[in-house]
């Protein structure tokens, strides 16, 4: 199923703050192949370069919303916009700079967990809005990247929980 029209305004967040997406309005249930459309649909600013000229309909569509979306809540409102402007690197360490400053100020506990954190996703929501479709992520391989993500920001905080753990065996050995 493409949903065809991925926006903030069509993320919608339950009671426990977990997305779920809503407006089905526009979408399509189409295999895998991609397909030429004499329709529009979608939200101008979410829409990928193959669909603005070409009308070109593929399973990138909506990974390409996807990254529009990451990049704004990441870099803020315009930050879709001033990632066009320099280069992915720049933007990279542009966003992970302010990440981090905002981080510090609110003296936020396992910083450099939560700077990881940023900088992966702002990496693969660059990745996203690709202009070459056929280089953007799968969505298997966005998931595999955000519970990689995850799994590498919780591993610090298990190690401090877990008695036993060499990281603890360390630590205590040196204050002894």
């Amino acid at each position: 199923m493409f949903h065809l029209d991925l926006k903030p305004a069509n993320v919608l967040l339950d009671e426990n703050c977990v997305p779920k997406i809503g407006d089905f309005g526009l979408s399509r249930l189409i295999d895998e192949r991609t397909r030429i459309t004499t329709s529009s649909v979608g939200t101008i600013g979410y829409l990928p370069p193959e669909y603005i000229n070409h009308h070109v309909i593929s399973n990138k569509l909506d990974i390409f919303s996807l990254g529009v979306i990451i990049i704004k809540i990441m870099a803020g409102p315009m930050g879709y916009s001033k990632s066009a402007e320099i280069s992915f690197q720049q933007f990279i360490e542009l966003v992970h700079r302010n990440w981090r400053n905002r981080l510090q100020a609110a003296s936020v506990n396992a910083l450099e967990s939560y700077c990881i954190q940023v900088k992966r996703c702002i990496e693969m929501a660059l990745t996203c809005v690709e202009v070459d479709r056929h280089k953007r992520p799968t969505i298997g391989n966005i998931l595999n990247k955000l519970n990689e993500t995850e799994t590498a920001s919780q591993f610090p905080d298990a190690l401090l929980k877990d008695p036993g753990s060499t990281k603890n065996q360390i630590l205590y050995s040196e204050k002894n």
